[in-house]
């Protein structure tokens, strides 16, 4: 079984990518992922852990936000602090949220302050696929990657020119309304535009709260890109604006407390060809994460938090008949300011790294080593090495091992000295070693289309920075004295017989603290998703099952929540190839439950929604 791609191949796919292809070329043309080893390689011949959602599935989900998509995917956990709009957290294979790395379009965003991203004003609009890599990726993006990946790729333009129109209305006192605009000049120019408006009335924030803390946001996106010479020069701008209600700590009720929220992404990207073989990327960038709270009450409510980070990025490939090689160069300075709290640092990191993946008959070989150096802690260097196997036409074994980390965050470092609180300077990196071993098997003819894949993960993580405090002292301040293991099995099923499908993913997680034997907090020790679907004269219907087990919401298992189930049941009819109808009951069983003690989630919500492609 042969997996090489020449070069003019890759390139055709992954312009066929970036829009819907038609059925004949999707059966010609390899699934290819980015992410995964950052070069643009078949999937079938990575040994990472890798899941790709497609445009195809984001579109049949009518999910509006990017966090519930990934409530569904396989080794992830997500919680909120209340409705829409409130601080939404990722865990993947239990690790903590500040270790997994999230590119927008291959820019990292985030919070340099917290040290982590906020999914809450991620929206789907613009959102063309989204590429999720397991297990320590630092060997390729460094710092923040100890646990895994996630890169949304955001759409562009292709020829001829698309409008595409959908409003929404629902329960909560919830609309929305969303515009794209993409096409492609005679000259070569791709061009794309989208705006997204959310507003919702919402829930209290806090369960026992009796004011509705509503949210509103405003997305802007666009991009557009153009020959140079024999290469491509994309500009990339992307902006959220967000305001929420919220409620109080423990959590309680405060009344008028609100949060303004702004993302932004800004990037320059030229790719070129040097040669028939060598190509060579050069991308600029920035990053912003706004935070601003009022409450006319006063107190500690009233903050403000900006960062902003800015980076470079150079990439070397070399694409032979069976070998891709990659070298590159990162460098990005973080810059964090917050009026409120006195602090006004940043700290610059650079690195170095390689890339080798080699594709055989039956067998693909991948390593990468990378060396990081920080302004402000000590320097780290990780490696990462993969294999896979190819026995039997469909058949694949895969297994990894790598090591990451996590420098500290501005906080955890500089954060201003208080009778109360103090960063500490002196922190170490977190670092992580991990391995995973898969088998998975794919079988797809005229009629069926199935398959069935089990991941076996082990990661241990030592000097986390733990932030001490009361008792015995009133006093916070971080130290490197944590240490935790995850380790759990990923099954995953996928079926498909005519109109019909069924996709099914569980996973067994087991996340410890490995100083106290504590479960790590949030994170359920079983959980699964199934989704049975099927498409018949332009009709889409699915139901979707959840299931989440018992947690803890502290550390120290403190706050125990129950497990739950919930239904969710949409469907959308083509009337023709302009317009579109959709509906959705989300928690049709109108279940309580809890995704972190205390804060209200919503039940029972109808949504039904109309969309027009010209």
């Amino acid at each position: 079984m042969q997996h090489n791609i020449k070069k003019k191949h890759i390139m055709m796919a992954m312009a066929t990518m970036l829009w819907i292809p038609s059925p004949q070329a999707a059966e010609q043309l390899p699934e290819l992922v980015i992410t995964a080893e950052r070069i643009a390689l078949d999937q079938a011949t990575i040994s990472a852990d890798v899941t790709t959602i497609t445009q195809t599935e984001i579109t049949q989900s009518q999910a509006t936000s990017v966090a519930e998509l990934l409530r569904s995917q396989a080794g992830i956990n997500v919680a909120s602090t209340g409705g829409p709009g409130k601080t939404t957290s990722v865990f993947l294979r239990g690790g903590n949220s500040g270790h997994t790395l999230v590119l927008i379009d291959g820019v990292r965003v985030g919070s340099a302050t917290v040290g982590s991203f906020d999914w809450s004003g991620l929206s789907t609009a613009d959102v063309e696929r989204i590429e999720i890599v397991r297990g320590p990726q630092s060997s390729l993006y460094g710092a923040d990657a100890m646990g895994g990946v996630i890169q949304i790729f955001t759409r562009k333009g292709e020829k001829g020119s698309k409008l595409h129109i959908h409003s929404e209305a629902g329960s909560y006192g919830t609309n929305s309304g969303q515009m794209s605009l993409s096409g492609q000049t005679e000259t070569g120019t791709a061009y794309a535009l989208s705006v997204d408006a959310f507003r919702t009335s919402g829930v209290s924030a806090a369960a026992i709260g009796t004011e509705l803390d509503p949210y509103r946001k405003l997305t802007v996106a666009g991009s557009v890109g153009f020959d140079v010479g024999a290469g491509e020069l994309e500009l990339i701008g992307r902006n959220v604006d967000g305001k929420t209600g919220l409620d109080g700590f423990g959590p309680a009720d405060v009344l008028n407390y609100n949060s303004n929220t702004r993302q932004s992404v800004g990037s320059a990207k030229l790719t070129y060809p040097v040669t028939d073989m060598i190509e060579t990327t050069l991308q600029l960038s920035r990053s912003t994460d706004e935070v601003v709270g009022t409450d006319p009450a006063g107190g500690f409510n009233n903050s403000d938090f900006r960062t902003r980070m800015d980076q470079l990025s150079w990439l070397n490939s070399v694409d032979l008949d069976s070998v891709s090689m990659l070298a590159g160069v990162d460098i990005y300075r973080s810059k964090g300011y917050s009026g409120s709290a006195g602090l006004d640092r940043s700290i610059r990191q650079s690195a170095g790294f390689a890339v080798l993946a080699w594709q055989g008959d039956w067998i693909d070989l991948n390593g990468s080593v990378r060396f990081d150096k920080n302004s402000a802690t000590s320097n780290k260097a990780t490696y990462k090495a993969g294999l896979a196997l190819h026995p039997l036409a469909g058949l694949k074994l895969s297994t990894n091992y790598g090591t990451g980390f996590k420098a500290p965050s501005l906080n955890d470092l500089y954060f201003p000295a208080s009778l109360f609180s103090s960063g500490n300077p002196n922190l170490k990196p977190e670092t992580s070693r991990g391995w995973d071993a898969g088998i998975s098997y794919e079988c797809d003819n005229d009629a069926l289309k199935a398959g069935l894949g089990l991941v076996w993960f082990d990661q241990s993580y030592k000097d986390l920075i733990v932030w001490q405090g009361p008792p015995p002292t009133f006093f916070f301040s971080p130290a490197n004295i944590g240490k935790a293991r995850t380790k759990g099995l990923e099954i995953s099923a996928n079926l498909a017989y005519g109109p019909a499908y069924l996709n099914a993913n569980w996973t067994y997680l087991n996340a410890k603290d490995s100083v106290t034997g504590d479960l790590l907090a949030r994170r359920a020790k079983d959980s699964g998703h199934v989704t049975v679907g099927a498409t018949v004269a332009g009709l889409n219907v699915e139901v979707v099952w959840h299931v989440v087990g018992p947690r803890f919401s502290s550390a120290g298992n403190v706050k125990p929540m129950q497990g739950y189930q919930k239904t969710d049941v949409r469907a959308s009819y083509a009337i023709n190839k302009q317009w579109k109808l959709t509906a959705r009951v989300d928690n049709a069983g109108d279940k309580v439950y809890e995704e972190i003690s205390g804060y209200s989630v919503l039940g029972r919500a109808w949504y039904t929604g109309v969309s027009a492609t010209f």
